[in-house]
Parts: C-alpha cells; sequence; structure tokens
C-alpha cells in the first residue's frame, strides 16, 4: 500500500508539474486558455485538489521553509514564495520587517503563479504570497483540519487591458472582455486578446472577475508578459490582459512603453463608467478588475505567523508606497495650527 500510494503521489507531482508548465508549444496560436467545461473542469479540479492533499499530508518533506529552530514571531528565519510580479514589493517589506526586527531573515522566493501555493503546501516554503481569486478547491483545502491554513487579505492589486497607441479602443467594459474571451473565433471582434502563457492564477482571476462560469475562455498567448507587452505595441490590434503589478515592474524599452496605452475598464453594472486602474479606484472598488494579494501560512511556524500580522498593521504602509495599493485605508493624520 506504501509503495502504491508513493507511485500515485510521483505521477501527481509530474501532472501537476505538466499543467503548470504547459506542453512545451511556442508561437503565436489561438488556443484555449483554460479548455475544460462541464464535468471535465469539475473532474480537472477535483483530481488536483486531491493530489494538492496528498502532497500538503505526505510527509515527503520535513523542512517548512524555517530554517532556524529558534524561531518566534519576530526572530529566525522564513522562506516566502510569492507570484514573480508582486516580488519586488514583497522583498522591500522582507527589509523593512528586518530593519525593524534585526534577528528575522524572511527571504523571497518568485515563483510561476501556479507553483507559488504548491511550495507551500510541499512545505518548501513557510508562507506565501498569491495576487488573485484562489479555487474553491484550493481555498477547501486549506480549511481542511488537517492542514489549517490562514489566509489573509494584506495588498490590492488589479488586472489591466492594455492596447496599442493606435488602437481604436478608448475604453472596454467586462462584458465585452467575457465576451471576446468566450469566443471561439476572434475576427469579427474589435480587438484580439492576449494573455502570457501558464498565468494560472490570472486565469483563475479572470474566471472570477468576469463571472465566465465554466465556459471555455480563448486568447492568443506570448511566452511571458514582456513579450504580450511587445506584442501588443506592435500590433492596432492587439489587446493584452496582465497583472497591474507587473506592467510596473517589466523592464521595457522606451520606445515600446510608449507604444502602450492601458485602458479605462467599466463594469456591466447600470451607471458605471470607466475608470482607470488608480490606487483610489482600485481600493474602493470602482475599477472592476481590482485584485486581491493574499498572505497564506500553515499554523506552527511563529514567524510565519509574525510577519503576516506585520503584513497586516504596521506593513500596509509599505504596500502604499509601492506599486500595490494597501488594503486597509490608512488613518491620515491633520495637525491644525
Amino acid at each position: 500500500m506504501e509503495k502504491l500510494f508513493h507511485l500515485q503521489f510521483s505521477r501527481g507531482i509530474a501532472i501537476i508539474c505538466f499543467m503548470i508548465t504547459g506542453n512545451g508549444d511556442i508561437g503565436d496560436r489561438e488556443r484555449p486558455i483554460c479548455a475544460a467545461t462541464g464535468k471535465g473542469v469539475a473532474l480537472t479540479r477535483s483530481f488536483v485538489a486531491a493530489i494538492l492533499f496528498a502532497l500538503s499530508i505526505s510527509g515527503c518533506r520535513t523542512d517548512s521553509g524555517a530554517d532556524d529552530a529558534r524561531l518566534s514571531a519576530t526572530a529566525g528565519k522564513l522562506r516566502l514564495a510569492v507570484d514573480a510580479s508582486i516580488a519586488e514589493a514583497a522583498d522591500a517589506q522582507a527589509k523593512i520587517f528586518a530593519a525593524h526586527y534585526p534577528d528575522a531573515v524572511v527571504s523571497v522566493t518568485p515563483e510561476l503563479t501556479g507553483k507559488t501555493l504548491l511550495t507551500l503546501l510541499k512545505k518548501e516554503s513557510g508562507a506565501a504570497l498569491l495576487n488573485g481569486s484562489l479555487l474553491p478547491e484550493e481555498d477547501s483545502l486549506l480549511a481542511h483540519p488537517r492542514l489549517g491554513g490562514r489566509k489573509e487579505p494584506v495588498a490590492r492589486d488589479a488586472l489591466i487591458c492594455i492596447v496599442n497607441r493606435n488602437s481604436s479602443l478608448d475604453s472596454v467594459t467586462t462584458g465585452a472582455l467575457g465576451a471576446v474571451l468566450a469566443a471561439r473565433k476572434s475576427s469579427k471582434a474589435e480587438f484580439v486578446l492576449w494573455t502570457a502563457r501558464n498565468d494560472y492564477r490570472l486565469l483563475a482571476t479572470l474566471r472570477q472577475l468576469l463571472g465566465t462560469g465554466n465556459t471555455t475562455l480563448h486568447a492568443m498567448q506570448t511566452d511571458s508578459d514582456s513579450l504580450l507587452v511587445e506584442k501588443t505595441a506592435a500590433d492596432p490590434l492587439a489587446a493584452g490582459l496582465l497583472y497591474l503589478s507587473a506592467w510596473n515592474t517589466l523592464s521595457l524599452p522606451e520606445k515600446t512603453r510608449n507604444g502602450i496605452r492601458i485602458l479605462p475598464v467599466a463594469s456591466e453594472k447600470a451607471g458605471s463608467s470607466a475608470v482607470m486602474p488608480s490606487e483610489q479606484y482600485i481600493y474602493d472598488g470602482r475599477y472592476p478588475l481590482a485584485t486581491i494579494v493574499y498572505y497564506i501560512y500553515i499554523p506552527g511556524n511563529p514567524l510565519a505567523a509574525g510577519f503576516g500580522s506585520w503584513l497586516s498593521r504596521e506593513g500596509q504602509k509599505g504596500f502604499e508606497r509601492s506599486y500595490l495599493a494597501p488594503f486597509r485605508q490608512l488613518p491620515r493624520t491633520i495637525i491644525l495650527k
């Protein structure tokens, strides 16, 4: 029985890695960005959840990302897995935390969005910072009594739609984005949507924000956010979807960045107007593609808990000074003379 379990476990890892990294196809061609529908997506989600749960309780690793036996809420070493687009902000927060608590070292490891949570469940990291929506199966997994995972909202980001500077589009609605993604053929559309390949978290977040359910989504794909921007800058019909944090941290030639516009986005609610992804509009919910950054850890690591508590309170000032928006409104002090 033990040999069978480990065989199934190994196959599960291989399948998850295949799902996250893709099949190696390259080239600019239209293909589904989430191909399962109906029973198929339900089976896929259930299978992934089962494999993730096996990873979390298998005991195949004893390393929880805590490298110091003398851990406390403000001392020791912690490995923090983060989605790559928010790695810069996470690293800045880790340095501020270490400045306040010199006995604490938080090392930030950028990951593909499909692997960030996985590293925590495999106990390769002590905590994770995720940008966007979790699947219900992932939330159920974290809430399982064997894990008791904690998920704390700590910051805000947004998905943005970028277009060529010469595009005819002045704004876009969430309904229009959903319709183009759900259409198998895009020849009659005003624009062609592009995404970066294998951005698992972005796709899950798109489904939640656009309310597409289990509809198969279609888009053109590039191999990275940088190539996505380059493609959009070169094609007046292209529209790219990516995180605002990714846009703000990409190293791009000035000519490429100047060839891009960020579109205002409107929801389908009556009276809704298209707005830009400003920090205020992201914070108050008027920007309809706003996302939440979650800090996730499994109880038992005091430094992971301490760092998460700090991010939720004192760390909000650091997020306000970064390219992310704080999750909580910071109090303002007005001095009257």
